[in-house]
């Protein structure tokens, strides 16, 4: 007589692994400290302050997409995409319910020069791409965000810098990227009952493109699109 085989999982398995969690509290703490980095440059006064405006993207396939050559001001850049690359276990973990892991998560920093700017819109857009990726190194590197707030689950973060260039053929705009690669180890199968941004509570949203948003500012973007003051 043939055994009968129960399902293994007998609950909904709704709750994202660790590896997930760790993913987007990286975009939380950017879009947390960017919006205040916003808020310093503009009452600095800095003729760059634009610069410190980064929108966050998760998971979006090509921020290039909203390139809109022939609008002033409607390109999505400075923005830096986070992507989950890979996650890999460690060969020497030896517990099954608490195992080790080395992920790769990637901070793709893109920047813009555009051809109306005075000097050579490609050395523009690299520097603005390097200054997005120091942003980056500075928020998640700052001591209140040592293990990414996830001390207990996250431990060694590993650090690594690219500069690359995206396919762009556009005659008046350049992009540059650059790659900011965190190594994170970690464990998975272990409760995370402390240090996580809580997208909620933060007041974090990511719209259907990827794009990172507070609540109040989505709302704002959508009466401005509609010609509501």
């Amino acid at each position: 007589m043939a055994e009968t085989i129960e399902p293994a999982c007998g609950e909904l398995q709704s709750e994202p692994d660790n590896i997930e969690v760790i993913r987007d509290q990286v975009a939380a703490l950017l879009a947390v400290d960017f919006r205040r980095q916003a808020e310093l440059a503009a009452e600095s006064g800095a003729t760059d302050s634009g610069d410190y405006n980064v929108a966050v993207y998760v998971e979006s396939d090509d921020p290039l997409q909203y390139v809109d050559e022939d609008t002033p001001g409607a390109n999505p850049f400075p923005c830096v995409n986070v992507i989950l690359d890979s996650s890999d276990p460690d060969k020497g973990t030896a517990s099954v319910n608490k195992q080790a892991f080395t992920a790769k998560i990637y901070v793709d920093c893109y920047a813009e020069g555009n051809a109306a700017e005075d000097g050579e819109f490609s050395f523009k857009a690299a520097q603005r791409a390097w200054k997005t990726a120091r942003l980056v190194r500075r928020i998640l590197r700052a001591e209140a965000n040592t293990y990414l707030r996830l001390r207990g689950i996250v431990g060694r973060v590993a650090w690594s810098f690219q500069a690359g260039e995206p396919s762009n053929t556009r005659s008046a705009i350049k992009v540059k990227m650059v790659r900011v690669t965190l190594t994170v180890d970690y464990v998975e199968n272990v409760a995370i009952t402390e240090g996580e941004l809580d997208w909620d509570i933060v007041g974090i949203v990511a719209d259907e493109n990827g794009r990172v948003h507070f609540g109040g500012d989505t709302e704002k973007e959508e009466n401005e699109e509609n010609g509501d003051s």
